[in-house]
């Protein structure tokens, strides 16, 4: 299997006149910085949720969530024991790169949209159900909930599955060596006088394995 990710480099500049620093009683160009840094995070985490709600092409031509890769319920249910046990299962079932080997992957998170975080909560805390068939099995009990609103933009209904990463690869996060996180640099104009804050920040993200990952569109 080979898939590829490619670094990129983001960057803003934000130019300051003498005047404007001079009369910057609330402190906010000394805020610059933090805000580089906020907005640093945010792009990785739009890049990394943008990979599973873009559902792109892997190279091998299917989709990341695809019934090719035997990870993509084939309709759409709810977060209860039989949706997420079928999940945990299609997981526990997959292949190795030749076709043959069990993985026996292990499902330990459940990714949700905003919207159904109240549900999931609930579902892993759930102890003392209603009916027998409501009940959660201890294993299932033990996902741990990730609720991201940015899952909320492209459905409020589709949740996923995901393998520990030290078991299976999922999504790739990848820097430049020795630029972890966002470099700030400034420096003064000297035609003009002006200070110029500079940030820049290398960063990409690709869906590495679709074996650790598993969609069920909801319902």
């Amino acid at each position: 299997g080979k898939e590829v990710v490619k670094l990129a480099t983001y960057g803003r500049v934000i130019s300051m006149t003498r005047q404007m620093i001079i009369n910057d009683d609330l402190g906010a160009i000394t805020r610059i910085p933090d805000s580089f840094g906020s907005s640093a995070a945010n792009l990785e985490s739009d890049l990394v949720w943008g990979i599973i709600t873009a559902n792109r092409a892997m190279s091998d031509g299917s989709a990341l969530f695809h019934a090719n890769h035997k990870n993509l319920a084939a309709s759409g249910s709810a977060i209860n024991v039989a949706s997420v046990s079928a999940g945990r299962t299609a997981m526990a079932q997959q292949k190795g790169l030749d076709g043959v080997t069990p993985l026996s992957i292990s499902a330990a998170f459940i990714l949700v949209p905003s919207a159904l975080a109240t549900a999931a909560e609930q579902f892993v805390g759930a102890t003392f159900p209603a009916q027998v068939g409501d009940v959660v099995p201890p294993t299932l009990r033990r996902l741990q909930v990730i609720s991201e609103p940015r899952l909320d933009l492209a459905s409020t209904t589709r949740w996923y599955l995901s393998g520990d990463p030290t078991q299976v690869d999922t999504i790739a996060a990848a820097t430049l060596i020795g630029q972890d996180g966002a470099h700030i640099e400034s420096k003064w104009g000297f035609d003009v006088e002006a200070l110029q804050i500079k940030c820049r920040h290398d960063f990409a993200a690709a869906a590495a394995d679709f074996r650790g990952l598993y969609a069920d569109p909801g319902a």
